[in-house]
């Protein structure tokens, strides 16, 4: 796009052609790109058996979930009985014991293998587009923010153009790229309905730069223990709140009968018993 602004006395105009064959394209080349890779890991994607037990366990902190957010619709009794079932220091669900880690990745090779066709399919494109960037339009200046900024913002928004002069506001080439990188995945979850894994640009720039956070948390697997512990925790420090102790008088209003036949202790009483069997199902 075009603009304006002032590098050492002169005014600095934005030639609408870099709109057209620079800014623009890169955005499509990213939401292209974005979209290939997605498609592309699930092609690479291998078949992963399930195992039964850590099933077993993610369903047990989902209902533990649920009835942390859900709990205020069962009585006090109902409510100290499930936080029992699961929490109690003897029989409670959630003291028993679990692994303490997932799979390791050198027994499980497909594991390790759907990581590093996940890693090249994030570094490689990567790799390309910098390069590509870096070469041809090495200190282009694209586009103009159309707020000010403080100084913090240079390095940030100005890589490849050392320019001490230049105002703040205006983008680099490279620096465009990489707000491109990280701001997209909106526009892919909305494109595609989900938010793909293979679209998570942080995984992938902390992979390019060698960090390895995404992959060691790939190869740990499903921590048991620790996600136990955390619900254990959670759990324990909730405190409830019926949200059905006047749930009557709130739907009858008004027509609520002053001399009603069941006093609120009684109509509580066969809110909660309903509310139980309900439960039961979860």
């Amino acid at each position: 796009g075009g603009g304006g602004g002032r590098m050492a006395g002169h005014t600095l105009v934005l030639d609408p052609q870099i709109r057209d064959w620079v800014v623009l394209p890169m955005v499509a080349i990213m939401v292209l790109m974005g979209l290939a890779r997605h498609y592309i890991q699930q092609l690479m994607k291998s078949d992963s058996m399930l195992d039964k037990e850590e099933i077993r366990f993610k369903q047990t902190l989902m209902r533990v979930n649920k009835l942390r957010q859900n709990g205020g619709y069962l009585s006090e009794k109902a409510f100290k009985m499930r936080k029992a079932f699961f929490n109690h220091a003897d029989t409670g669900v959630l003291h028993e014991k679990v692994p303490k880690a997932g799979m390791n990745m050198m027994t499980n090779p497909m594991g390790m293998v759907d990581m590093m066709k996940g890693n090249i399919t994030m570094i490689v494109p990567n790799m390309v587009m910098m390069t590509i960037i870096s070469y041809f339009f090495s200190g282009f200046v694209l586009v103009k923010i159309p707020f000010p900024l403080t100084n913090r913002f240079k390095m940030m928004l100005q890589r490849g153009v050392d320019l001490s002069t230049l105002d703040v506001t205006y983008v680099s080439s490279l620096s465009w790229y990489f707000l491109l990188l990280f701001g997209l995945r909106g526009v892919f979850k909305l494109i595609l309905g989900e938010d793909s894994p293979a679209l998570n640009e942080a995984k992938a720039a902390q992979a390019q730069m060698g960090l390895g956070l995404g992959a060691g948390a790939a190869g740990m697997g499903f921590n048991a223990e620790a996600a136990y512990k955390q619900e254990r925790d959670a759990l324990e420090v909730t405190k409830h709140t019926w949200y059905l102790q006047d749930i009557e008088r709130e739907l009858l209003g008004p027509s609520y009968p002053a001399g009603a036949a069941l006093d609120d202790e009684a109509a509580a009483a066969a809110v909660s018993e309903v509310c139980s069997v309900v439960s039961l199902g979860e």
